[in-house]
């Protein structure tokens, strides 16, 4: 049994190990993903101030479902900038990566 163990270490030792190169045209990707978090982010903080300004104009009217609805738009906001910033490291942390 240890025999046949000590043979399938010595076979798999013997198969190269390359090291790793990004595939072509990586680096465009990751340019077109890293304006995409660009946007995401950008988004997030005007859904917060338009939120803000729906509230606002809402409040000085006395409209309430339109208090109501910018208020709920904060809180997204809010909510989405705090999943932009944690969400990738967390899942990166429980991946292990």
């Amino acid at each position: 049994m240890t025999s046949s163990v000590a043979w399938v270490v010595w076979l798999v030792d013997q198969i190269p190990n390359p090291p790793p190169v990004a595939p072509p045209g990586s680096e465009q990707m990751e340019s077109i993903v890293g304006n995409i978090k660009w946007i995401a982010g950008l988004s997030l903080v005007l859904c917060f101030f338009a939120g803000l300004a729906v509230w606002s104009a809402g409040r000085a009217v006395d409209h309430h479902r339109a208090g109501r609805i910018g208020a709920i738009m904060m809180i997204v906001g809010v909510a989405g900038g705090l999943a932009f910033a944690i969400g990738y490291p967390l899942i990166s942390h429980f991946a292990g990566s």
